[in-house]
């Protein structure tokens, strides 16, 4: 975690059980940022009992690729067209219907901020366009903002590349805190315009199932101090990265510099940052299963990857994190 004012050198020690204390609120919610934006509204979709909203940078409506790769990299990236917002809906009343999602009717009135930058020319503004739209078509409260001047990026105030470009590690020094603004309408009449100041003490490791998931083997949560009781009342947002953006990829970059810390710091809030990892056959570049790399149930509370989410959501819900570990036990702070 870099202060704006200090070069934080941390010396750091894996594996060391820290075991943790958290108290959550029913107020959980989701985002992402391509991948991760479509992985971010089918969990809000198959969870909507507990997910409540879902912050989409960069992604589609609920099951756009029809668990079709070709579909994906077209309708759903490159072109925006051809997507069918009502025979998704009928998809989800079908699956509401075998209980693979919870009942659509929570998502009416659900919180739903869509971005998407003038010079994506990695998934079309078309295709948010499209997720608005579907979700307004749900009765979701949408805000969106399709005017910005940005790549494919994670939009920060003032960390990461040229924001018009995009580049690894996809975080856009961009002049607007996506983070901030996203979870302002997630959350509303929680969320300040404050910014905290955060701690490396406060990064925590928490075992992730590797299980068929092609998830890593620990997903990471920033947990502030005023958090870290059982009788605390926080909110979650879960935040899943991009392709791209993994562990072995960029590093702790989009665990540490996405914005997201800051804002949880001044608001009491806990970010859980689930992690998946790259696959030679069917994922090479670290995405979520957001097309059927996996199996065809990838959409649904049946999808290995999201009922690992789920259960990481309910293991913060119960409060006790005995694996948890933190990951910076020791620091030091040098001018």
């Amino acid at each position: 975690i870099i202060s704006k004012m200090k070069l934080l050198f941390i010396l750091f020690v894996f594996g060391i059980a820290t075991a943790v204390q958290v108290g959550i609120s029913d107020d959980i919610t989701v985002g992402g940022l391509s991948s991760g934006a479509f992985m971010a509204v089918q969990t809000h979709v198959a969870l909507s009992e507990t997910v409540k909203g879902a912050a989409v940078f960069a992604g589609g409506p609920y099951f756009c690729a029809m668990a079709d790769f070709a579909t994906a990299n077209t309708n759903c990236m490159a072109l925006g067209t051809n997507i069918d917002i009502d025979h998704l809906i009928s998809v989800i009343k079908d699956n509401e219907a075998k209980g693979l999602v919870d009942s659509s009717e929570n998502l009416a009135g659900s919180n739903v901020y869509v971005f998407s930058g003038t010079k994506d020319y990695t998934v079309n503004p078309k295709v948010n366009q499209n997720t608005q739209a579907f979700y307004e078509k749900l009765g979701a409260n949408v805000e969106s903002l399709f005017d910005f001047d940005a790549a494919h990026t994670m939009p920060t105030e003032d960390f990461g590349a040229i924001c018009t470009v995009s580049m690894p590690p996809y975080i856009g020094k961009c002049g607007l805190n996506g983070a901030q603004v996203s979870l302002q309408h997630l959350h509303q009449d929680k969320v300040s315009n404050k910014l905290g100041e955060t701690s490396a003490s406060n990064v925590f490791s928490i075992p992730q199932s590797t299980d068929e998931t092609v998830m890593g083997g620990e997903a990471f949560a920033y947990i502030p101090t005023a958090c870290q009781s059982d009788d605390a009342d926080c909110s979650l947002h879960v935040v899943f990265h991009g392709c791209l953006q993994t562990i072995k990829d960029i590093q702790m970059q989009y665990v540490e510099s996405t914005g997201y810390n800051e804002v949880a710091e001044a608001n009491d809030m806990i970010i859980l940052y689930p992690q998946a990892v790259s696959k030679s056959s069917g994922n090479p570049y670290g995405c979520w299963d957001w097309w059927g790399f996996i199996n065809n149930d990838y959409a649904t509370n049946q999808g290995k990857q999201i009922a690992e989410v789920k259960r990481l959501i309910d293991l913060l819900k119960s409060g006790d994190l005995k694996e948890a570990k933190q990951v910076y036990p020791r620091e030091t702070l040098k001018e």
